[in-house]
């Protein structure tokens, strides 16, 4: 008798610590939850580039309608609600699209440079398709313009990777969350295996031709010069790192939200390992402020709340897509980091320090891709606790 009321009692207390815990959890998100309002006028009021265009909708997108995202339970399909604001941002990469087919590029004196930048835009502008029945032809047409010029016109490196870059062959860390989240997405919508597989494929050679050893680990380089065969910089920068964390992890998502996730558990374990091994160098090499450095090796080290944010987010949606990869380790960290940029929000909503989007080894004033990935940060941080 008396073991079994031990062992009762030892329940009543774990599921009193547990409850605890939650409640603990909870009160340390809503504490900084009132802070999205002013950081997403703050990106809103910044966007000026492709990439912006593609960023901002994602975050606007797990703000407003997280169901829709791909971290959602059924983001594939329609829910009865429309995402006004996310396919405003779509519509508008639509409407700018270039004749080649990429999104978001018609803005001053024409084109940007990239190949991979406007593909950003994708996944909202294949949301579109199946939210407003009003576009669905227009949506349908932007979408497989897009997807051409991906699969068909984009330069191709060596080994066979879409370029980030349009007029050479570059392999650039940002362009895992550019171009191949889109492809993921359209080919889960699209019932199409062949391109999901695609998807994946991109995310193995940019690993395979970035990943190099770091002072914490394994980590990515910025850029490679297919053309060269040398690094146009080879530096571990922390949003570059960040970038390619939150690319593969929407893919991973995209593909274990499709009806390929039973016939991909290989491809979304090795997404989950690749995850896994930046957040352990970028978080191992964090400064003394709690956030990752601009370079964790050869560049700046002054602290960057972009890449901190961004990875803080990644660490949070781990822990909800594998959690017995992402433990408490990573989630303890995450709350550290997310604490630390969010403490550093000024009256204008504007998160610093950060590093300046064009000069990556400088100290920025504004920059869209921060904001964004900051209130994806607390979209993330929300949805893991259940707020």
């Amino acid at each position: 008798m008396l073991p079994h009321l031990c062992t009762v009692f030892s329940l009543v207390v774990a599921s009193a610590v547990a409850q605890s815990s939650q409640i603990d959890r909870v009160a340390a998100y809503k504490k900084h939850a009132g802070m999205a309002a002013k950081i997403r006028g703050a990106m809103i009021g910044s966007i000026r580039t492709s990439w912006e265009q593609g960023t901002a909708a994602e975050a606007v997108l797990q703000q407003d309608n997280p169901e829709y995202s791909v971290f959602g339970d059924n983001p594939f399909q329609t829910g009865g609600n429309t995402p006004v604001t996310t396919l405003q941002f779509a519509l508008s990469a639509s409407v700018r699209q270039s004749g080649d087919g990429r999104l978001s590029q018609l803005v001053g004196d024409g084109a940007d440079g990239a190949a991979l930048d406007g593909a950003s835009a994708g996944p909202h502008v294949v949301l579109g398709t199946y939210t407003d029945s009003n576009r669905k032809s227009y949506w349908q047409s932007s979408a497989d313009a897009q997807l051409n010029y991906l699969l068909n016109t984009a330069p191709r490196t060596s080994t066979g990777a879409i370029s980030h870059r349009s007029t050479a062959k570059e392999y650039w860390a940002d362009g895992m969350f550019m171009g191949f989240p889109f492809l993921a997405i359209y080919g889960a919508v699209a019932d199409n295996q062949t391109i999901v597989q695609n998807a994946y494929d991109q995310c193995r050679l940019y690993r395979d031709a970035l990943l190099i050893d770091g002072p914490t680990g394994k980590l990515w380089a910025h850029i490679f010069s297919d053309d060269t065969q040398q690094f146009s910089d080879q530096g571990l920068w922390g949003t570059g790192n960040g970038w390619a964390a939150l690319g593969m992890q929407h893919v991973q998502a995209a593909i274990l939200k499709s009806q390929f996730a039973s016939s991909m558990t290989a491809q979304t374990d090795d997404l989950s390992a690749w995850i896994k091994e930046i957040l352990d160098g970028t978080f191992a090499a964090l400064t003394s402020d709690n956030l990752v450095p601009d370079y964790v090796s050869g560049g700046a080290n002054f602290g960057d709340a972009s890449a901190s944010a961004a990875l803080a987010a990644v660490a949070f949606r781990g822990a909800s897509l594998d959690p017995s990869v992402f433990t408490s380790n990573y989630t303890d960290t995450a709350v550290n980091v997310a604490n630390a940029v969010l403490s550093n929000v000024d009256n204008l909503g504007i998160v610093s320090p950060l590093v300046d989007p064009i000069n990556w080894g400088d100290v920025g004033s504004l920059s869209t891709e921060g904001q964004a990935f900051s209130l994806m940060m607390l979209a993330a941080w929300r949805d893991w606790v259940g707020a």
